[in-house]
Order: C-alpha cells, then structure tokens, then sequence
C-alpha cells in the first residue's frame, strides 16, 4: 500500500515545464553554454563618453533642460557585466548603474541607483542586434507616489550613441518623453 502511495504521489509531481520553440534557455551555471554574441550591447558602451542631455521636466516652456555629462562604462565579472557611472559635469546628477545578461531570464538585467533618489531601479532589457538597438522597461515611482512604467531605447553607432527615456503618465497610460541623450565616445588614450 505505501509504496502504490508513493508512486502515485511521484506520477503526481509535473514536469518541468519546456522552453517555448525557438526561446532558447541557457544554463546559467556554465557560461560557455551562453553565446559570445550577447555581449555585443554590453561591449559597445566600454569606455568614456561625453554625453548631451534634454531634461523634459517642470514647465513645457523651459523644456528642454540642457545639461551635459560624462558616463564611464568598464566591464566588470571577467567581462561579462557592465559598470556605468554618469554624472553631470556641473555636479547636480550622479548616478550609476550594473547591467548583463541574464541567462536564467533570457533576457538583460540591470539596476540603476543615484543620488536624487531612495530607489534602486530594476531594468529588463532585450537587444535587436540588426537594429543595433536596446529596449529596456522599469517600473518606478512618480512624484505622487504612484507607481508608473518606463521604458528606455539606445541605439548604438559606433562611436556615438542616442538614449531616450518615457515615462509613463499613470492616469492616462500615456507615454512622454523624459530624457533624451546624445553620447560620443572619447578616443582611447594612447
């Protein structure tokens, strides 16, 4: 009786549920199941670069706010992750920020923290390599309280990239442009 119990109890227990067709899931424990081509994003912001900025806050008639910056990125974990630390060069901003893949999600994983907030913003992302572009979506925080989603695009030009953030109004579930930077990489010491 007990051991009919117990394999009716272990005919009971579900299989794993599969990958969808054509997701592919890597192993998240053994690195060299993850193709190299996922660090193409991650390798194409190493270095430092000067970045202009538009501000698409407070009144309409002031807006753009124009600011400048620098963002150092370094590879980080043997290569695999990306350390990002921007600030404006007038000292009013800083911020930085960790990104990868993710192999267990299948997707890119990223925070972002600063100094004007108590917040550590969770990023996910995902990559068009024909495009050469980024898409990235958050859930944050506006300044009532309420919780609203971001989205973010970068696309990627060689030495010059574009990042665009929109945040999402809650009530009316209407996106507006937030930030919108133009980065230029400065040439490698020699």
């Amino acid at each position: 009786m007990l051991i009919a119990l117990l394999l009716g109890a272990a005919a009971a227990v579900a299989a794993p549920a599969k990958p969808d067709a054509g997701k592919i899931k890597y192993n998240s424990i053994f690195p060299v199941n993850v193709p190299e081509s996922v660090l193409e994003p991650i390798r194409g912001e190493v270095g430092v670069w000067d970045a202009d900025v538009e501000l698409y806050v407070g009144e309409p008639a002031k807006q753009p706010i124009r600011k400048k910056g620098v963002q150092t990125n370094r590879l980080v974990s043997k290569g695999r992750h990306m350390l990002n630390e921007f600030r404006y060069t007038d000292g009013s901003y800083e911020g930085t920020g960790m990104w990868g893949w993710d192999a267990y999600d299948n997707r890119y994983t990223g925070i972002w923290m600063d100094g004007d907030h108590h917040l550590i913003r969770h990023d996910i992302g995902y990559y068009d390599a024909a495009k050469k572009t980024m898409r990235w979506e958050a859930d944050t925080l506006q300044p009532d309280g309420v919780a609203t989603r971001m989205r973010m695009t970068e696309v990627f030009n060689g030495p010059i990239r574009t990042f665009q953030m929109d945040i999402m109004d809650a009530p009316g579930g209407e996106y507006r442009k937030l930030i919108f930077m133009t980065f230029r990489k400065r040439p490698e010491p020699s």
